[in-house]
């Protein structure tokens, strides 16, 4: 899909977890603490959203081995920030780095956009250099939960402010985690596979459904299968067989062929994430003869986490049934606000919020609800 964004970064050189995520501010208790504190609010915050909600591949960036800044004047005055994503691989990833680096121009910032391309060594690498160009706060969205704690650390060491984005780190110390409610994601997605059932006619009992997780290394991913299995457990389903694609596209359109030939009774899956997955997805039910509207006797169900433009289209033409949409541009907004506020006192640069926000559950309801973030991209 192109848009207004994909065609500002290009012009832009480009180098460059809940419970998990907050271990590098506290003990293995606090860490456990949280974690249960999160999956035993997951049910009832769960239950309160999908109740509400039923009345409510981007180009990457272009390729350089040097990174360029875009300047502005404003509140921040000029100052040195990076945005430093995973990957600009997919849809949510890539509107949740460009929303941060827009808005951050907006505020006045000087901002560097860096792109790891899913590569934790080169975002070592990257992270080095914003520590020795000298940086005043950085906006990191990292690409391994335990691979990027000690980069994490040097920032530390440095005195230099970061926000995490989308994704945590298990050690050191940030301003903010600023993400979705991943576990609540997990959950919805499997309350939304009971509920879609219904709607069909499919009994409780007769649901044999494919999970297709993340990449089990980030907190986002470990997080959305926790969050599953307990909606599975607890709402009494078959969970047929749950994989793992490490957010990419080929193992899920690969993961998907193989689970579905294996055991074709398979009558819904969970897609931990539509950026990556859904064009997957349908590709290979397609390949199978398997890919049916909800017109349509034999459809499968299919429920996703993102909020993509693209899988708000699939979910218009009937082909996905629901998602679970992070609020992606308020996530965005929250990492360089946190920055600004430790900037200017406001907040201890390792205090390690947790600013995880609640998901949208989309559905053919309100599909066209204007304040989706996937209905505002250009």
């Amino acid at each position: 899909m192109k848009n207004k964004w994909r065609k500002l970064i290009s012009a832009v050189a480009v180098t460059a977890m809940i419970g998990a995520s907050l271990a590098g501010c506290g003990s293995s208790g606090a860490e456990s603490a949280a974690s249960t504190a999160a999956s035993s609010a997951a049910s009832s915050a769960a239950s309160s959203a999908a109740s509400s909600a039923e009345e409510e591949t981007a180009a990457p960036a272009a390729a350089s081995s040097a990174a360029s800044s875009t300047e502005s004047t404003a509140d921040a005055g000029g100052k040195k920030l990076a945005v430093m994503m995973h990957s600009v691989a997919d849809d949510f990833i890539y509107c949740c780095g460009k929303h941060a680096e827009e808005y951050a121009k907006e505020q006045g910032y000087d901002v560097t956009f860096y792109d790891a391309k899913n590569d934790p060594d080169t975002q070592a690498s990257q992270i080095d250099d914003a520590i020795t160009s000298g940086y005043d706060a950085v906006v990191l969205a990292p690409v391994d939960a335990d691979a990027l704690s000690d980069s994490v650390m040097k920032f530390n060491e440095a005195g230099i402010p970061v926000t995490l984005l989308d994704r945590g780190v298990t050690e050191g110390k940030f301003v903010s985690l600023n993400q979705a409610d991943n576990i609540d994601c997990g959950y919805l997605g499997a309350q939304q596979i009971v509920e879609q059932a219904e709607k069909y006619g499919i009994a409780l009992e007769d649901l044999k459904v494919l999970e297709l997780q993340g990449m089990l290394s980030s907190g986002s991913g470990r997080d959305r299968a926790e969050g599953f299995k307990k909606g599975a457990e607890e709402l009494g389903f078959n969970l047929v067989s749950s994989l793992p694609t490490d957010w990419d596209s080929e193992k899920a359109y690969n993961a998907a062929l193989d689970a579905l030939q294996a055991d074709p009774d398979i009558n819904a899956i969970f897609c931990a994430s539509d950026g990556v997955m859904a064009d997957s997805v349908t590709q290979a039910l397609d390949q199978l003869q398997l890919l049916k509207s909800n017109q349509e006797d034999g459809h499968i169900i299919i429920v996703t986490v993102d909020g993509t433009p693209g899988v708000i289209q699939y979910i218009k033409d009937g082909m996905i049934d629901a998602a679970c949409s992070q609020p992606a541009f308020d996530m965005a907004e929250g990492a360089v606000d946190y920055l600004t506020k430790a900037l200017n006192g406001e907040e201890d640069i390792e205090a390690c919020v947790d600013n995880s926000l609640a998901p949208t559950v989309i559905t053919i309801d309100n599909v066209d609800d204007a304040t989706l973030w996937g209905n505002n991209v250009e």
